[in-house]
Order: structure tokens, then C-alpha cells, then sequence
């Protein structure tokens, strides 16, 4: 009995110290994924699809949630371009999504300017009110 007491302390003192671990890093950001933000797709002004507004990234690895309304489960093709409203936006590269899927890309070599965020843009169809998320 004294044996089956101690054994129970002893797995209940190991699992205090994994519950009180902390999951900083080391330079104290919290761990994973941080929400940049989200955006609606807007149509293009020529009619050739619709885009999102730019959302800033710091560079890196981003992961892109997509979203639709009504069903819409079809594979999409997205494109992820560095927007610039003073010069022509730079491609960086192209997903493929359904609804409700998760994918990331890498967008390094893409922050510019005074505020050294890579502005993103997303392009692809209109069908089914689409909108994404953005975590950096």
C-alpha cells in the first residue's frame, strides 16, 4: 500500500511540472502562429477575379486560411503577390485550396519598404464570397 501511495505522488508531481511549463520562446513571443489579420475578396477592377486587401507580414513562413460561403468546396488556385502601390506587384507564388484548408508559404525576400513588412495580396475567383486569414 505505502508503495502504490508513493507511485501515485510521484506521477501526480510529474504531471504539476508538465502543466507549469511554460510555452515562450526563448526570446519571449509566444509560441506558433500569430494572427496577422483576415480580409474578404474584392472584385478586380478589369473583372478578371477578385482580390483581398493587402495584409502585412514580417516575412518568412505565413499560413493561409481559406473560406467560402454556401458550400463552395471546390479546389481553388490562389495566387499570393507583394503588393505596391507605386510599381507593378511582384508574384511570389501559387496554392491550391478548398474550403476550410490551411497551407503556408514562405515570403522571404518580399519586405520592403519603411516599415520592412512584405504587403500581401491574394488573388482568385469570386464564386461563393470568399475570405482568408493570415497568420505569420
Amino acid at each position: 500500500m505505502k508503495v502504490r501511495a508513493a507511485l501515485v505522488a510521484a506521477v501526480g508531481t510529474v504531471t504539476i511540472f508538465t502543466f507549469s511549463t511554460s510555452t515562450a520562446t526563448a526570446s519571449g513571443d509566444p509560441a506558433g502562429w500569430q494572427l496577422v489579420g483576415g480580409s474578404d475578396f474584392y472584385p478586380d477592377a478589369e473583372g478578371s477575379g477578385c482580390h483581398t486587401k493587402p495584409l502585412n507580414s514580417g516575412g518568412g513562413n505565413i499560413r493561409v486560411t481559406y473560406h467560402t460561403y454556401g458550400g463552395h468546396d471546390e479546389m481553388r488556385s490562389l495566387g499570393i503577390w507583394e503588393y505596391d502601390p507605386d510599381n507593378p506587384d511582384d508574384f511570389i507564388i501559387r496554392i491550391d485550396v478548398a474550403n476550410g484548408w490551411s497551407k503556408t508559404a514562405n515570403v522571404d525576400g518580399f519586405t520592403d519598404g519603411a516599415n520592412g513588412k512584405a504587403e500581401l495580396i491574394f488573388r482568385g475567383p469570386c464564386t461563393g464570397a470568399p475570405w482568408i486569414t493570415l497568420e505569420d
